[in-house]
């Protein structure tokens, strides 16, 4: 089975889970009703309708309380109470906070939803509006942006009032929200949408090319694909173009 560590095998009795070895010797008590895999040293096991953390020994980091919990990524997991479920659907999400691997919720379990993890920051959504905060809990961003994009090159793209712009990891503006679309940042440059046409900027918010195609590609080895009517062709860096005559 994957991910589990070696001495660690999932080992099942009477509907009941636990960890042997491979001599089926008990390491883990056969008590769980679900275990998940070990993932940075933890795993998930559910009793009693709730779920926790146990450490390779079988000490619990966290009490079995949470209605949900997700596996450990880069030392932090999402954690919920609240959740209900029927026939497998989540019918209400309840409220996500964030646990470390001491077992200790770094973000209250308040918010209705946290998104991936941005290098040390967390996307938090309030009442349908979006900010950051970080591993101490404290706000980078405001709760207040309608979307909030992919943390790239330490820039993060926000929708406020309908356009977007984008902040730094620090929480300041550093391109205004003047644009209808935005990507993430990719070696310095991304594209933008802006009634209907497209272009290229740079991390100062200049452009790259004029806002001014009808379709942008992805940014490959250097030449970004772009259509102008019914004529594909790449531009470069520097937003030279090439197009066949």
């Amino acid at each position: 089975m994957k991910n589990v560590l070696p001495g660690l095998i999932p080992y099942r009795k009477a509907d009941k889970w636990g960890f042997c070895n491979s001599k089926k010797q008990i390491l883990i008590p056969v008590k769980y009703d679900r275990v998940g895999a070990f993932i940075e040293d933890l795993v998930r096991v559910k009793l009693n309708d709730k779920w926790g953390f146990i450490d390779i020994s079988g000490k619990e980091i966290t009490s079995i309380k949470y209605d949900e919990v997700e596996d450990f990524h880069t030392g932090f997991a999402r954690v919920n109470f609240g959740i209900k479920k029927k026939d497998d659907n989540i019918i209400f999400s309840g409220k996500w906070g964030v646990i470390d691997k001491t077992g200790r919720e770094i973000i209250p379990v308040q918010y209705t939803e946290i998104g991936d993890f941005l290098d040390g920051l967390f996307p938090v959504k309030l009442n349908d509006k979006w900010g950051l905060l970080n591993t101490s809990a404290l706000s980078i961003a405001p709760i207040r942006y309608d979307e909030i994009g992919e943390l790239k090159e330490d820039y993060l793209p926000i929708k406020e009032k309908g356009k977007w712009g984008f902040i730094n990891r620090k929480g300041e503006k550093v391109i205004p929200g003047n644009f209808d679309d935005v990507g993430s940042f990719f070696n310095g440059i991304t594209y933008v949408r802006l009634n209907d046409w497209w272009g290229l900027i740079d991390k100062n918010g200049k452009g790259v090319t004029p806002i001014k195609y009808d379709k942008i590609g992805e940014i490959r080895n250097g030449l970004i694909s772009v259509k102008i009517g019914d004529r594909w062709g790449f531009i470069d860096r520097s937003g030279t173009e090439y197009f066949e005559d």
